[in-house]
């Protein structure tokens, strides 16, 4: 076997475990509060020993991160998708984006950790801000197709506010079931597609 196949298939195995440790933290942050999720639990879920994990990562706010930027890349990969074949409306973006939330719950608090103050290195927050920047350029093309005139940045983290506030009022409101929660939400946010489409300027 040459060197080159034997590096190639350790890269493979360092990849795969690496696969199984996110997935494992991203299943237990599903479960319980990802705050309180420890280091043993992920490792004894993985499968792996607490070594490995500390081998990949120096601490856990490092998986932490990774994760976080793994699923904010895949909000940007699920925007992508929904502008793939036609530009839809705001209104169904909005709406889409909501239910995209609920049932993505763990990264939805994820986010708002960080949007509240979380820890970044500065390397980490320029992360960030690739990603956000990436996820603003899609929302810009939905609001300039309903709204040429639109001030469409300003509109885009307007919309991107809106969305997250109503997820923040209402996705754990008490005495409400989630399909409820959900479907009253969605009209909420219908309601703010309906207003940023309808306005010539901001």
């Amino acid at each position: 076997m040459s060197k080159n196949t034997l590096s190639y298939l350790k890269a493979q195995e360092r990849d795969a475990r690496r696969r199984l440790i996110l997935n494992a933290a991203r299943e237990l942050f599903a479960k319980k509060n990802f705050r309180n999720v420890t280091v043993r639990e992920i490792a004894k879920s993985a499968g792996v020993s607490i070594g490995t994990i500390y081998y990949y990562y120096d601490n856990l706010g490092e998986l932490f991160l990774d994760i976080f930027f793994k699923s904010a890349e895949s909000v940007t990969f699920w925007l992508d998708q929904e502008l793939k074949n036609e530009i839809p409306s705001i209104k169904h973006i909005c709406s889409a984006y909501i239910e995209f939330m609920y049932e993505n719950m763990t990264f939805f608090q994820m986010m708002s950790n960080f949007m509240l103050g979380g820890e970044m290195s500065p390397e980490e927050t320029e992360k960030l801000n690739g990603i956000m920047r990436m996820f603003m350029d899609r929302l810009e093309t939905v609001i300039k197709t309903a709204n040429p005139k639109a001030d469409s940045r300003m509109a885009a983290h307007a919309l991107f506010s809106s969305l997250n506030g109503i997820m923040l009022s209402y996705c754990r409101y008490p005495g409400r079931d989630q399909t409820e929660i959900l479907k009253y939400s969605q009209r909420l946010a219908e309601l703010v597609g309906d207003a940023l489409g309808a306005y010539s300027n901001y």
